[in-house]
């Protein structure tokens, strides 16, 4: 698989597991109002990751792969492990994996906010690039 192949595919899971999950509370209310939709909008699943609606919507549309954080606030959002948004072939038997389902599990416990907060200390301790 080509790198924007793999986009694409995760791009392809972002939108099925948007689609299928279920509004926030305060939008069920409203189901006989015009537009209302079963699912989340783009709008609100950037609200619940942090992440800005293009970014959101990029990733979805496969126009970029999704960084690690990235992927970690969205399996977040919808309540799934984040290997679930990647390809099956791209992810096995790698190491990145198995790493993304220990920093899934780790971040299971933290809030969307305390991890972005943990991501930018993280960062800020790796060295400058030359």
């Amino acid at each position: 698989m080509t790198d924007n192949e793999v986009a694409q595919e995760i791009g392809r899971r972002i939108r099925h597991w948007r689609t299928s999950s279920p509004p926030p509370k305060t939008r069920r209310k409203r189901q006989n109002e015009t537009g209302w939709r079963p699912h989340l909008t783009i709008e609100e699943l950037a609200k619940a990751t942090g992440l800005t609606v293009t970014t959101v919507n990029k990733l979805e549309l496969g126009y970029k792969s999704p960084r690690i954080e990235s992927l970690l606030l969205l399996a977040q959002a919808f309540g799934c492990e984040p290997s679930e948004l990647l390809p099956r072939n791209k992810h096995r038997n790698s190491g990145k994996a198995d790493l993304l389902i220990e920093l899934g599990a780790a971040a299971a416990s933290l809030g969307a906010k305390q991890l972005r907060e943990l991501i930018k200390a993280a960062r800020a301790l790796e060295p400058a690039a030359t």
